[in-house]
C-alpha cells in the first residue's frame, strides 16, 4: 500500500503490516537556526546571529510551505520515517530488545518530554510491538520514549541546543557506563536504548524506556513538593553525586582527564553575558526592590543589627545583579574537592516519582541530562531546594535537607569505596564543606529563580516565549509582569532567607 500524508498536525504512514501513528506539532521539527555545532562548540556570540536567525527562520517557513506545495516529503514525516524505518530496524538488529524478535509495529504520541512541563525538546511516546521470529505467535510489548533535538533559533537565545544534544549522549553513552563500573547506579535514571549525535539532520536522537509503564509520574504540584518529595529527591541527588567522588577517589585520572571533558557548558558562555545580564538584573531586583522598600518603611527596628545586616546583604545583592555572569560562571567551574557531575537543572520538572499503596513517593528517577557539567553540588541542590520547597518546609527543615542529602551521599560513597585503595589526593566530603559549597555558590539559584519562578507560577497558556522575551523594547517589562504580585511577594521572600541565612556573597 503507498504511503499517504497530510498537512496536519496527525500523520499517518501507512504500510502493509503496521500503522505508525504520529502527532507532532510543526514548529518544533522545522531546522531554524544558523548557529551550527561548531560555532556553539566554540561559544560564537549569538547577538551576532540574531537578525540572521529570524530571516532563516522565515525562509525555512517559506521553505516548507514550498515543499508541502510540490508534495515533497514534510519534516515531520521524515521524522516518522526515520523512527520507523531506520531507527527501530537498527535497534533490533543489534538485540537490545532480544535477539529472537522482530519487529511487528510501532505507535507513537507527543507527550513534550517525559512530562507535560517541559520545553526544549521533542519527544514521542513510543510503544514497540515485537513478535517471535520463529513463527510461534509470541508477542510482547515495549514502551519507550523517543526524544529528538533540532536546531532551533528561540531556544539557542538562551542555551546551545548542539551543546546540550551531546552533552545527553555522551551522559548516556559514556558518563553512565563509566559511573557503573564503579556500582549500580541504575536506580537513579532510565534505562537508555539509543542515543547518538548528528542523526538524518536532528541534533540528537535518544531513545529511553518509558518510566510511565512501570507507574512512574511527574510530581502534581508543580513548584513546592511536599517533604516526601523533597527528601527522596535529596537523597537521589546525594546518591548521583556520590559517584564522581568514588571515581576520584578509584580512577581519579581516567575521570578527570577523559570523562569530564566530555562535558560542554551549554549556558554560562560569552554569549550569555552579553543578551541575559540586563534581564537578569531586571529580575533580580524585582524582589530586592521590594524587600528595600519594606525596610525603608519600617516605622520601628526591633533588632539593629539584623537590620543593618540585612541592608549590607542588599547592597551586595544589587551588586551581584549589576552582573550576575561571574557568580554563573563560579557555580559552574569546580573548585576541588567539591567537583562533582551534576544534573544541571536539578527541579522537579526533571524527575518522575513512584507511589506506593500508601500513595506516598517511593522511588524517583531523573532525566533530561543535557545541561550536566562538571562543577559544584551546590549547582543541584540550591536550585531545587529554592525552585521546589516552599518557604515553611524550609524553615522546620533547613538543617535537615543538608542532612539528608549528606547522609545518602556518605553511605553511597562508603560502600562504593568499599575494598578498593583510594588515591592520596582525594579528599573525603564533610556535611561542613557541603554546606560551605553552599553558601558560596547559592546566590546562582537566586538568579536562576528570578527568572523561572515567576513562569511556573503563571497559566501555562500566559508563558512567554524566548523569543517573545527577546524582542526589542519588551523583554524586560514582560519578564517583570509574569506572575503579578504574587510572584514579586515571591521573590521578596526568597531575598529575605538569603539575607538571614548569610548567603550573599
Amino acid at each position: 500500500m503507498p504511503y499517504q500524508l497530510t498537512c496536519t498536525n496527525r500523520i499517518m504512514l501507512l504500510n502493509k503490516k503496521d500503522v505508525l501513528h504520529v502527532f507532532v506539532v510543526f514548529s518544533c521539527l522545522f531546522p531554524s537556526t544558523v548557529i551550527t555545532r561548531a560555532q556553539q562548540k566554540k561559544n560564537v556570540p549569538l547577538a551576532s546571529g540574531v537578525a540572521s536567525n529570524r530571516r532563516h527562520l522565515r525562509q525555512c517557513h517559506q521553505h516548507h510551505h514550498a515543499m508541502a506545495a510540490e508534495g515533497k516529503e514534510q519534516p515531520a514525516v521524515r521524522l516518522a520515517r526515520l523512527l520507523k524505518d531506520k531507527l527501530v530496524p537498527r535497534m533490533v538488529s543489534r538485540g537490545v530488545f532480544g535477539s529472537a524478535w522482530q519487529v511487528q509495529g510501532v505507535e507513537a504520541v507527543p507527550i513534550g518530554g517525559q512530562g507535560e512541563d517541559y520545553w526544549s525538546s521533542t519527544t514521542l511516546a513510543t510503544t514497540l510491538k515485537l513478535a517471535e521470529k520463529s513463527g510461534n505467535d509470541k508477542e510482547r510489548s515495549v514502551a519507550l520514549v523517543v526524544k529528538c533535538m533540532l536546531p532551533s533559533a528561540e531556544f539557542d537565545v538562551y542555551s546551545l541546543s548542539a551543546v546540550l544534544a551531546d552533552n545527553e549522549v555522551a551522559m548516556y553513552n559514556k558518563v553512565f557506563p563509566f559511573l557503573e563500573r564503579l556500582g549500580d547506579a541504575t536506580d537513579l535514571y532510565p534505562k537508555c536504548y539509543f542515543a547518538e549525535s548528528d542523526v538524518e539532520g536532528l541534533l540528537s536522537l535518544t531513545v529511553m524506556q518509558d518510566l510511565r509503564a512501570d507507574g512512574f509520574s511527574l510530581a502534581k504540584e508543580r513548584v513546592a513538593l511536599d517533604k516526601n518529595h523533597v527528601m527522596l529527591a535529596l537523597r537521589a541527588v546525594g546518591r548521583l553525586h556520590a559517584f564522581s567522588y568514588a571515581a576520584k577517589a578509584r580512577c581519579r585520572r581516567e575521570f578527570l582527564e577523559h570523562v569530564v571533558p566530555l562535558l560542554s557548558e551549554p549556558t554560562y558562555t560569552p554569549a550569555w553575558h552579553a543578551r541575559w545580564s540586563p534581564i537578569m538584573a531586571a529580575t533580580m531586583l524585582r524582589g530586592v526592590a521590594r524587600v528595600e522598600a519594606r525596610l525603608k518603611d519600617l516605622k520601628a527596628v526591633k533588632d539593629e543589627g539584623q537590620h543593618q545586616r540585612r541592608l549590607d546583604g542588599l547592597a551586595r545583592m544589587r551588586a551581584v545583579a549589576q552582573d550576575a555572569f561571574p557568580a554563573m560562571q563560579a557555580a559552574v567551574t569546580a573548585q576541588e574537592p567539591a567537583g562533582v557531575i551534576v544534573h544541571g537543572d536539578f527541579s522537579r520538572n526533571n524527575m518522575t516519582f513512584h507511589y506506593g499503596e500508601d500513595g506516598l513517593p517511593d522511588q524517583v528517577r531523573f532525566f533530561d541530562f543535557q545541561t550536566c557539567r562538571y562543577c559544584s553540588p551546590s549547582v543541584d541542590l540550591a536550585f531545587f531546594i529554592f525552585m521546589n520547597t516552599s518557604p515553611a518546609l524550609r524553615a522546620e527543615h533547613w538543617d535537615a535537607l543538608f542532612v539528608e542529602y549528606f547522609s545518602s551521599l556518605k553511605a553511597t560513597l562508603d560502600g562504593l569505596l568499599d575494598g578498593h585503595p583510594v588515591d592520596e589526593d582525594f579528599v573525603m566530603p564533610t556535611l561542613q564543606g557541603v554546606r560551605e559549597d553552599f553558601r558560596r555558590h547559592a546566590i546562582m539559584s537566586f538568579i536562576i529563580c528570578s527568572f523561572f519562578m515567576p513562569q511556573m507560577m503563571m497559566r501555562k497558556e500566559d508563558i512567554v516565549s524566548m523569543q517573545e522575551v527577546m524582542e526589542t523594547g519588551g523583554k524586560v517589562d514582560s519578564m517583570l509582569r509574569m506572575g503579578g504580585e504574587a510572584a514579586t511577594e515571591v521573590m521578596a521572600g526568597i531575598v529575605l532567607e538569603f539575607l538571614d541565612r548569610d548567603l550573599v556573597p
